[in-house]
C-alpha cells in the first residue's frame, strides 16, 4: 500500500508539472495581429528575378522598376495599384501621369506570418496575398519590414523573396521585391 501511495504521488507530481511553462503564448513570441507597421501604402522600388543552374552561381536575369503598389488595410484586405504607362500596366490603363490606378472594391486578402522579430522590426516572416483575380497566391518569404538607409534619410522598407521554384532540369528561380512605405 505504501508503494502504491508513493507511486500515485509521484505520478501526480509528474503529470501536474508536465504542462508547466507551456502556456498559449509568451510575451516575446511574434504576434502577427499586432503588426500595424504593414498597414498603409507600399510602392515598389525594384524587383529582381534570379536563376541558378545546378552547380553554378546565381545570376540575375531581369529587373523591374516602379509602377506597382499595394495598400494594406487593418481588416486584412488590400488594394493593388499600377501607374498608367509603367511596365506593370498590362491593360494600357488611362490616367494622368503620376496618378495611381487602384482597385477600389478591396477583393484581395493579405495574411502575415511572423517567425522572427528584432525589436519591433519583422526580421523574418511570410506575406501571402490572395484575390479572386490571381491564379495563385502571391507569396513573399524571408520578409523584412523595418528601417533602412535611403540616401540621406531613413525609410521604412518591405523586402521579400518569392518561393524558390525548381524546373525539370534542376534550375531554380525566384524573385526579390523591394517596397518603400509612402
Amino acid at each position: 500500500m505504501k508503494k502504491l501511495l508513493t507511486f500515485s504521488l509521484l505520478l501526480t507530481v509528474l503529470l501536474g508539472n508536465s504542462g508547466a511553462g507551456c502556456s498559449g503564448s509568451k510575451s516575446d513570441d511574434p504576434q502577427p495581429d499586432q503588426f500595424i507597421s504593414l498597414i498603409g501604402r507600399w510602392e515598389l522600388t525594384e524587383g529582381e528575378v534570379y536563376v541558378q543552374d545546378a552547380g553554378q552561381p546565381q545570376r540575375m536575369i531581369g529587373k523591374s522598376g516602379p509602377g506597382l503598389a499595394y495598400i494594406f488595410y487593418t481588416d486584412g484586405s488590400y488594394d493593388g495599384c499600377v501607374l498608367p504607362g509603367s511596365e506593370w500596366d498590362n491593360t494600357s490603363q488611362l490616367g494622368q501621369s503620376g496618378s495611381w490606378n487602384c482597385t477600389s472594391n478591396k477583393p484581395g486578402r493579405w495574411a502575415l506570418k511572423v517567425t522572427k522579430l528584432d525589436g519591433k522590426t519583422i526580421d523574418d516572416g511570410t506575406l501571402t496575398l490572395t484575390a479572386p483575380t490571381l491564379p495563385s497566391p502571391f507569396v513573399l518569404e524571408k520578409l523584412f519590414v523595418g528601417t533602412a538607409s535611403g540616401g540621406s534619410a531613413n525609410v521604412t522598407v518591405l523586402v521579400g523573396d518569392t518561393p524558390v521554384k525548381t524546373d525539370a532540369s534542376g534550375r531554380t528561380s525566384w524573385a526579390t521585391y523591394h517596397f518603400v512605405k509612402k
